[in-house]
């Protein structure tokens, strides 16, 4: 990196960097790593691995950056425990979301309205989930990864009740 050092008319120096180095490439885990530490929400994603996620891991995401807005009888879709799975898988969009077709389709994640939602800056309908105090405040690419394999691996349900979620 090279620096100009700019006298300021008061006694101070400041120093402004003109260009960056770049270094070598970072490890996969070290930028799930970084994203932690960047964002509180890819906490869930630094000790993970590549295989199909649990649920519980999935239930954990809604419950951490969903349910502020996706729970009980007001919202269109309640994400709590104990009530989401079966409340996603094979259901159709609410309206009117309906736009978005089924918001989970085993195995399809391109096909399921959720995982477009969390990934598309701009779904068919709405905004990119979750919404800020603002605007959208889409979740680390990590979690949304998360999501991903899981809908790939065929959403898989709870285990302790074989596929209603009822922890």
């Amino acid at each position: 990196m090279i620096q100009v050092l700019v006298r300021a008319p008061l006694p101070i120096v400041l120093m402004i960097p003109i260009a960056c180095g770049g270094g070598g490439a970072a490890p996969v885990d070290a930028g799930r790593r970084d994203a932690a530490r960047v964002d509180p929400r890819a906490d869930v994603c630094v000790d993970t691995v590549a295989a199909a996620p649990a649920y519980s891991l999935i239930q954990r995401i809604f419950s951490e950056n969903c349910t502020t807005c996706h729970t009980g009888g007001g919202s269109m879709v309640d994400l709590t425990a104990g009530v989401s799975w079966a409340n996603l898988v094979q259901r159709q969009a609410p309206s009117p979301d309906s736009c978005g077709g089924v918001l989970v389709v085993p195995g399809q994640p391109e096909g399921s309205y959720l995982y477009l939602k969390l990934s598309e800056p701009v779904p068919c309908y709405g905004f990119q989930m979750p919404i800020g105090e603002f605007a959208s405040n889409p979740l680390p690419n990590c979690v949304i990864t998360i999501v991903r394999a899981w809908i790939d691996e065929g959403a898989p349900g709870p285990v302790s009740d074989a596929g209603t979620d009822a922890d």
